[in-house]
């Protein structure tokens, strides 16, 4: 059984190359040069001193710090009844014995969870009897208190990504154009003791050997597409006599994970965002690169086709974020502030500096930290593609009710 701590490997495809770009100005077709020269910068950033006074991920703000109109923006009031559904959700989750267990092991001190519950029901309360738009942004004002986390640097920079669910034609048997697996977790799994196998070990050097043949859940066209469902998590597959199903995380082993260097990105003069067509024209780099990341997945099939999130609840597009749940505040009304891809009135996405609320309800093993971020972004190509834009730097807050802090 999934534990509120095993989630989703949740690592957004830039953390597939150890190359980190949360500037602004860094989009999917900046140059490989500009990138790794902006990760030095960055770096050179986080050894600053902390410019917030409170100890602890999390620090009061006033709402001066989000203006009116970046804080309340006005598809707020005209999204009230998905807000409405995801907060539902999230206090579901507090009727559980896992968000005892959470915030146990959070260090979001003073916070706990009879506070970020009661939160939750009275902005879902506001949301129901507020007249209109302005209503709404005068109670919350008057009666939450903005906390701002404290990022990667002390002084509230984040690093936000995207992550989706992938659509892929798959089989229930292996044939001759369906080679490549992902598996089940094997039964005996809770008595692995110690390190656990090695990636190779476990499918072989190629992905369709090693000792968990005959665990197969489902088999895929390429190594690529089966890898992608470890990344993301959860996928819809759909079969060929046309039937469809969802598969989420069920199991993950005890190793680190590891992304595609830097120097493969320089040797093979390859972006992050074309990595996908040379490990599909050249597998044998994939296998190479696998070799060497022994973190794996076990998947089970779900009985929703909407992914859900380490809370247990469904994550919604836009509006989930997966953060690390022993620094931030599990199920939380949250704000963030950066880039996100929007269609303009040409039909284009562009990438737009925008506040938007979100809710606390998803992690990964590649979400370190209070300066991490990961933005659910939907299912299927199109979502994958405004993923992909997903990678700049930005702020998170939160909504809490002052006279329960």
């Amino acid at each position: 059984m999934k534990t509120f701590f095993e989630s989703r490997l949740a690592v957004p495809f830039y953390l597939l190359i150890m190359v980190s770009c949360p500037f602004t100005a860094c989009v999917a077709d900046a140059p490989l040069k500009q990138r790794i020269e902006r990760e030095e910068e960055v770096r050179s950033v986080i050894n600053r001193e902390p410019r917030f006074s409170m100890r602890g991920p999390l620090a009061p703000v006033s709402f001066d710090a989000l203006s009116d109109r970046e804080l309340f923006e006005t598809d707020i009031w005209e999204r009230r009844s998905e807000l409405r559904r995801g907060i539902e959700d999230n206090i579901s989750f507090f009727d559980s014995p896992a968000a005892i267990d959470a915030y146990q092991r959070a260090a979001t001190v003073p916070l706990d969870p009879k506070l970020v519950r009661a939160s939750l029901e009275r902005f879902k309360y506001l949301l129901v009897t507020a007249k209109n738009s302005d209503d709404l942004r005068r109670y919350l004002q008057q009666e939450f208190q903005l906390y701002r986390s404290i990022g990667f640097d002390g002084g509230g920079k984040v690093k936000f990504t995207g992550y989706f669910q992938p659509v892929y034609k798959a089989s229930r048997i292996r044939t001759d154009l369906f080679t490549y697996p992902v598996f089940r977790k094997p039964t005996d799994f809770e008595k692995w003791a110690g390190v656990h196998p090695t990636r190779v070990a476990l499918e072989g050097f190629d992905g369709r050997s090693g000792s968990l043949k005959g665990t197969e859940l489902a088999w895929f066209k390429s190594r690529y597409e089966a890898f992608m469902i470890h990344v993301q998590g959860s996928a819809i597959l759909e079969f060929p006599d046309g039937q469809t199903t969802a598969i989420g995380f069920a199991a993950g082993t005890n190793h680190p994970f590891r992304g595609v260097s830097r120097s493969f990105l320089k040797k093979h003069n390859v972006a992050w965002g074309n990595l996908s067509s040379l490990f599909n024209s050249q597998p044998d780099l994939l296998d190479q690169e696998l070799s060497r990341n022994n973190r794996f997945i076990f998947f089970k099939e779900l009985d929703s086709p909407h992914p859900q999130g380490s809370l247990g609840v469904p994550v919604r597009p836009k509006q989930s974020i997966a953060t690390d749940k022993l620094k931030l505040p599990p199920g939380a009304i949250g704000v963030i502030r950066t880039l996100i891809p929007r269609q303009d009135t040409a039909g284009q996405l562009r990438l737009q500096k925008k506040a938007t609320l979100v809710l606390d309800q998803d992690t990964g093993s590649a979400i370190k930290g209070p300066g991490r971020v990961d933005l659910f972004m939907g299912t299927g190509e199109d979502a994958q593609r405004e993923a992909n834009m997903v990678f700049s730097q930005g702020e998170l807050y939160y909504l809490l009710l002052k006279d329960r802090v």
